[in-house]
């Protein structure tokens, strides 16, 4: 679903900084883990298409989700499979690293000129967000 103006309240600009350097766009995927009716990733698309710059859709998949079993993990896991062949129709590169969502954001975002992220509502996920705000060239959507 292609989105051509996101809802200004639905973004978050979570720093002073300013877009610089950098090899491409990163949105960080958690909460929204879907290709489409996904603002948050139209929003980064937007963003990329703006700059010039490819986007890479990143997601950390953790081993020890709160409260998570198997039934949980194979369900996200065919979740992710649908969203890599979504992201691929579009020719939009999908990295799943093993590691916590945001150590894994802030590997990938080292190289980004930007970083969005969706938005998560359960503590673990607020806390997970709140250090991204430091890897320099942050912004939020939410869907």
């Amino acid at each position: 679903m292609a989105i051509t103006r996101i809802e200004a309240g639905r973004i978050q600009r979570l720093n002073t900084r300013e877009s610089s350097g950098g090899d491409y766009v990163l949105y960080w995927m958690q909460q929204s883990a879907r290709a489409e009716h996904n603002p948050a990733l139209e929003f980064a698309v937007q963003r990329a298409n703006e700059a010039k710059l490819p986007l890479l859709v990143g997601f950390g998949l953790m081993d020890d989700y709160p409260e998570a079993n198997a039934r949980h993990y194979r369900f996200l896991l065919e979740g992710l499979r649908d969203t890599a062949r979504a992201l691929a129709r579009r020719r939009i590169p999908f990295v799943v690293q093993r590691g916590r969502p945001d150590a894994v954001a802030l590997k990938l975002a080292r190289r980004a000129a930007l970083v969005v992220a969706d938005r998560g509502y359960l503590r673990h996920q607020k806390w997970c967000r709140s250090r991204p705000r430091r890897c320099g060239r942050t912004r939020r959507a939410w869907a």
